[in-house]
């Protein structure tokens, strides 16, 4: 594995050698004087670790000695983890009902051989380690203290960078270095920024010195600064040295022997009172108070001064910059491929080399659009033979860069500033496919379970927040990319370069291994093993893997569900082969049992079953001690989990999300203190008429201990509640500070009433809740208070039909009376939506204050109560949604509102205030902010303020009694004319006429027409089809009068997309559809009278993607194109016949299943899913190849007739090139989907 593992484990060993409960077995069996000496050993091989890892770069002899070094130490690390294991079983086997197993495990006799063996495995690894020790005298290693963290600074070798640049020969930065200029110029600076510092931020190799460089030297730039300087800085941030440089670059002259104070005076002489640009070139310095000083010198250059900084590390760019880091990226394909032409063809030689461009398109992809690599394999290939040109592309980046000008020490400049942990961390990441992407939660687990995470000493931090931690360093450092966030905006994953991926690889060494299919192996010392290929229930385990006895990794990223059963054997030989197993991956392998012997892996940390068809866990998995992720996500079939769970003490992630028939939890779980995520609780109580009811079953005070929760928190709870506040307060839900998301579920044919009970407190407070979910409490006549949660975004309520009002009154007056600002912070200050549906005896928020008058009051407190509730608003809120809730009247205001829902609501209920009152949504203030609405009450809709109809660009209507758009009223159409952009009408069942007052919506750019099935569209010509001048989407769902496409519908000639699903009757498409000058995009969807497609069809030049589902007599139009003559030739001279074959050979193999797969997917969703995918695949094909006929049909013409320039520069040779390239990388990407679709199909 990569450099710092070895130290990492001798850490791990001596810190499992001073707990107490080894020292007591130790003493108890007799081998601590052995145990001793080996710990002393260790410590001494702990002290010289990191200088003969650093060194082996430079010896082979020290490499192999660290690989021999590596066995033992694995080895000494195996045998401790089961000692300390074993040592912890003994602990628990007094407080527990363990198997009989395991108390035959701990008899007398059985712990006096355990003791034995033990004792000998001591004294065989204490003497090789011995022995290694000594031969390691040879090399005189030194000991080096690490810094915290385990990393030791060492000054990296890189050579300086200078100013200079050559432009014309620097290809594809032209938009880069316009976005840096611009931001250089732009005017209006603060005016408390006085000195702007523009970092610039790339991986290692991706041209950020270059750009610097483009920019330096830009005529724009001498013009408008002064004095422009240069320094590089690299990884020694100092001060002192970077004055020096700067001073050297302002004079050309060097400032031997000064001391700082000189320096910054001379400083101060030289650039003082001038306006300056700064380069900062390749700065590691993470240091804000270093910056700060350094800054402080800075601040001496006129108004406008200004400094440019590249850096790797985006952690540098926070703390540097003053604007927004630019993310340098890598170049477009098209510039890629031109720089490699210009360094690997002479010129002019390319178009005369065909036969080279397709094996230098894959070597183009290779370099993953970084300039630097490729610069540097271009150069390599440059004057080189076709075979020369074939060995490259057959292997990897790190082998081709790493004799070529030390390219590959470039890029681990990053890497080696990295602390020893984090290196390994990031070497791990090799396991992985080139693309995948990573969950963040599940790479941190697999951390932790390798034991990567090393906890600090004397800080209270947790090992999640320490792997968090490393997580958001190797994000900063460029290392991960393409994040994505969740709803909430937290990271949920993210990408590798394919260029960092070559680096994890080259750096991963002989210890980590990628398993392809067919392959042996002879490295008996792999620890970790991937497998880069799908396992089937034929798959046996090769004898050489078979022979990795102490293989501690493995995973299957590779894995996809194909339907199959993996037999429970091979589970078997997989436990039984690697029993010193850290991580076990079987997901997706249809697993239906999981054998007992899975309790012998003692060492196991992380076990993957996830998606699996697994119905129960054998009870021996509690024998698991050292277990901390057990991933049951999406097991279907799961029923229970064993009474013993209990007894896994440092589970911290049990994942039984969507295990949808897991209707019980053992009680056990309450005493697993240590869980971070346990996304789904189901409580069963004896009165449940639905789930029977089990002894040892876990209740709502199960969860009173674990207080560790975080993230999403599921609460399913079946039967009745005696008594749901005492209920809520066993369970400390107010304890668990760590959770976002709650969502409690009551079955909805168990209620008690629960009225008689104390609701003047809240029932729980989480301060860091954002999403709150209750369903069905059907009985429960009051709800927590919510409004006081800091941080709640999202809240839910559905089938609560037995609330009245939402709140108690008195805790608002309390709360607000203690200071006069808090009555608008305390009340859910960050609620963003809120929704309410079902809820059918809803009054209102609060019970008392809402419509009363104030000047009928008597009594002061009532006054100020009212007043205080009266005041109250949803100040953030932005969506809002009432469903079903006919006798809310009344809400708090909501100013903000912009996405509105109101559906079969009480027609007299305000939503935001007016000055002047008046019923239902008149009382929208004038400054309402409205822009979204979906209404079922045309009244709600004609109610409205023109103010707001002036800026709504959203209107759906869902009015079942509605006949003729004319009853929407003219006056309504108009003022919203030009802000309306979508309209919808939506089961609308008797809307007959579809025409009146449309013509005034001269704006509206998306039409729906959903369900209504009154509607005649086709014989009614009074439709203003004409004025939607604006219209780029038209959707025709279950219209089932729709016999043919109206013919004002020609009129649409800006019309992009068109949708025509489940319409029954639709027979044909009018010759008339190439009006559609513009459309991009169709959708035909269960037309099944539709049977072909009108001879116009070809003229719609401007289509690129059309989905055909469920319309079995267009299925065969796809395929039209394949036999082309001109596409045959096309294809061979421009080297992508073969792609192209065998593109042909899958579509013709997804051709004889599509029938079969469209009859099936009515009953199976996964099918439908599939098939939906498989369709945006075939039709993408279908325009790829056309695009191509269309280009070789017009080349043959090129010859015979006359041809504008443009088209004849197209058929240029070096655009051939370019188009060649880009049409191949299409073909190949549209191959890989495919292939991907056809093997998740073989399920089916």
């Amino acid at each position: 594995m990569a450099e710092g593992i070895l130290f990492g484990i001798a850490e791990e060993i001596i810190k499992n050698l001073g707990t107490r409960a080894i020292d007591e077995i130790v003493s108890a069996w007799g081998f601590k004087h052995r145990l001793e000496k080996l710990k002393s050993t260790i410590n001494t091989i702990k002290d010289v670790l990191l200088d003969a890892e650093e060194r082996q770069t430079d010896s082979r002899v020290i490499r192999s000695w660290l690989n021999r070094l590596a066995t033992v130490v694995y080895a000494a690390d195996d045998l401790f983890d089961e000692v300390a294991t074993v040592a912890s079983q003994k602990q628990i086997l007094n407080a527990s009902k363990l198997t009989k197993e395991v108390h035959t495990f701990f008899s007398s006799s059985n712990q006096i051989l355990f003791a034995l063996n033990v004792s000998k495995k001591i004294k065989k690894v204490r003497q090789e380690l011995d022995d290694i020790v000594k031969e390691g005298t040879d090399f005189a290693f030194v000991h080096r203290p690490r810094e915290e963290g385990g990393m030791i600074h060492t000054s990296m070798k890189r050579d300086q960078t200078y100013s200079f640049v050559d432009s014309e020969e620097v290809i594809g930065r032209d938009d880069d270095k316009k976005a840096i200029l611009d931001i250089l110029f732009a005017s209006g600076e603060p005016e408390n920024e006085v000195l702007q510092v523009i970092p610039i931020v790339g991986i290692g190799g991706q041209g950020k010195t270059t750009l610097a460089q483009l920019i330096y030297n830009d005529p724009q730039v001498d013009k408008q600064f002064e004095l422009r300087l240069w320094v590089c800085v690299s990884d020694v941030f100092d001060i002192k040295i970077i004055t020096e440089k700067i001073l050297k670059s302002a004079t050309n002259e060097e400032t031997p022997n000064l001391e700082m104070d000189q320096l910054q005076g001379l400083l101060r002489n030289k650039v003082g009172d001038k306006r300056y640009l700064l380069v900062l070139d390749d700065i590691w310095n993470e240091s804000r108070e270093e910056w700060l000083k350094l800054r402080a010198l800075l601040k001496i250059g006129r108004k406008g001064s200004k400094i440019i900084v590249t850096t790797r590390s985006r952690e540098v760019a926070k703390i540097m910059g003053t604007v927004p880091a630019y993310d340098l990226q890598g170049l477009l394909e098209e510039k890629a491929w031109e720089l490699f032409q210009k360094m690997a063809f002479e010129p002019g030689q390319a178009e005369q080399k065909l036969r080279l461009i397709e094996v230098g398109k894959d070597i183009v992809q290779k370099c993953a659009n970084v300039p630097l690599a490729i610069r540097a394999v271009g150069s390599l290939l440059y004057g080189k033979n076709e075979s020369k040109w074939l060995s490259i592309k057959d292997r990897s980046l790190a082998n081709i860069l790493d004799s070529q000008n030390g390219i590959m020490d470039i890029l681990k400049l990053s890497y080696q500033q990295l602390q020893s942990p984090l290196k390994n961390c990031f070497a791990y990441c090799a396991l992985f496919p080139k693309d995948h992407e990573f969950n963040k939660e599940a790479l941190m687990n697999l951390w932790l379970a390798e034991g990567f995470i090393i906890s600090r000493n004397n800080e209270d931090q947790s090992l999640e927040e320490l792997a968090e931690e490393y997580f958001l360093i190797l994000l900063q450092r460029c290392f991960f990319q393409d994040i994505k966030r969740d709803e909430w905006g937290n990271i949920s994953s993210c990408k590798m370069h394919d260029f960092m991926h070559d680096l994890a690889q080259e750096v991963a060494g002989v210890n980590c291994k990628v398993a392809m299919l067919g392959e042996s192996n002879s490295n008996k010392a792999i620890y970790h093993l991937s497998l880069a290929y799908r396992l089937t229930s034929e798959w046996k385990i090769p004898s050489w893997m078979l022979k990795l006895k102490h293989l501690r990794t493995f995973l299957l990223p590779e894995q996809f569900k194909d339907g199959s059963a993996f037999s429970k054997s091979i589970c078997q030989e997989l436990i039984s082969g690697f029993g010193c197993l850290r991580v076990l991956d079987l997901h997706n392998l249809g697993i239906r049992n999981l054998p007992s012997s899975i309790g012998k892996l003692i060492h196991l940390r992380c076990l993957n079953l996830s998606r699996t068809s697994i119905r129960e866990l054998p009870d021996s998995i509690t024998m698991l001690q050292n277990l901390q992720t057990l991933n049951l996500f999406h097991c279907y079939s799961l029923r229970t989990l064993p009474i013993d769970m209990g007894l896994l003490k440092n589970l911290r992630n049990l994942d039984v999300h969507e295990c949808q028939f897991l209707y019980r939890v053992p009680s056990g779980l309450g005493k697993l203190t240590s869980l971070n995520k346990l996304p789904r609780f189901p409580v069963v109580y004896k009165n449940s008429p639905k789930i029977e009811y089990k002894p040892n079953t876990a209740k709502l005070s199960d969860l009173n201990n674990l207080n560790n929760l975080k993230g999403v928190l599921h609460i399913q709870i079946f039967g009745v509640l005696k008594n749901t506040l005492s209920e809520a307060t066993d369970a400390n839900l107010d304890g668990k500070h760590g959770l976002t998301k709650l969502h409690i579920d009551f079955d909805k044919w168990l209620y008690e009433d629960v009225s008689g009970s104390n609701h003047d407190e809240p029932i729980f407070t989480l301060p860091n809740l954002v999403h709150v979910t209750l369903l069905r409490c059907g009985r429960c006549q009051q709800v927590p208070c919510f409004s006081q949660l800091p941080f709640l975004k999202r809240l839910t309520l559905v089938s609560l039909q037995s609330v009245e009002y939402m709140e108690n009154s008195e805790p608002i007056l309390s709360l607000s009376s203690k200071s006069p600002i808090m009555s608008s912070t305390l009340f859910f200050p960050s609620l963003q939506e809120l929704t309410l549906i079902y809820m059918d005896n809803l009054k209102g928020w609060w019970k008392v204050g809402e419509n009363a008058d104030i000047s009928t009051i008597e009594s002061s407190y009532d006054r100020l109560l009212i007043q205080r509730l009266q005041s109250m608003s949803f100040s953030n809120l932005t969506k809002l949604r009432l469903d079903e809730c006919p006798k809310l009247i009344s809400l708090p205001e909501c100013p903000n509102v912009e996405e509105l829902t109101l559906v079969d609501t009480n027609e007299t209920i305000s939503v935001i205030k007016m000055a002047t009152a008046s019923p239902s949504t008149s009382k929208l203030a004038s400054g309402s902010k409205l822009k979204r609405f979906t209404v079922s009450n045309l009244e709600d809709l004609i109610s409205l303020p023109r103010e707001c109809l002036h800026q709504l660009s959203s209107l759906d209507v869902w009015d079942k009694k509605l006949v003729n758009t004319e009853e929407i009223g003219k006056q309504v159409f108009m003022s919203m004319s030009s802000s309306l952009r979508s309209l919808s009408f939506t089961h609308c069942h008797s809307l007959r006429f579809f025409a009146q007052g449309l013509e005034h919506l001269t704006a509206i750019e998306g039409l729906v027409l959903w369900n209504c099935e009154q509607l005649h569209l086709s014989a009614d010509e009074h439709i203003p089809w004409k004025y939607f001048k604006s219209l780029r989407s038209l959707q025709f769902h279950m219209i089932p009068k729709l016999l043919v496409l109206p013919s004002g519908l020609q009129h649409l000639t800006n019309l992009r997309s068109l949708e025509i699903t489940n319409n029954d009757e639709l027979m044909e498409l009018p010759e008339w559809i190439s009006c559609f000058s513009s459309l991009a995009y169709m959708y035909l969807r269960y037309c099944p009278k539709l049977t072909s497609l009108p001879e116009a069809f070809c003229n719609l030049t401007a289509l690129n993607q059309l989905k055909i589902i469920k319309c079995p007599g267009l299925t065969e139009e796809v395929l039209k194109n394949l036999g082309s003559r001109a596409l045959d030739e096309i294809a061979s001279a421009w080297g992508f016949k073969a792609r192209l074959e065998q593109l042909e050979n899958t579509i013709y193999t997804i051709k004889d299943v599509l029938l079969d797969a469209e009859e099936r997917q009515a009953n199976s969703h996964t099918v439908h899913g599939w098939l939906e995918r498989l369709t945006t695949a075939v039709y993408a094909a279908d325009d790829l190849f056309d695009e191509v006929a269309t280009v070789a049909s017009r080349q043959q013409l090129t010859g015979r007739n006359t041809i504008s320039k443009k088209v004849q520069k197209f058929f240029s040779c070096s655009n051939q090139t370019a188009y060649a390239f880009k049409i191949s990388r299409k073909i190949k990407t549209v191959r890989q989907e495919l292939d991907n679709i056809i093997k998740d199909g073989t399920q089916f």
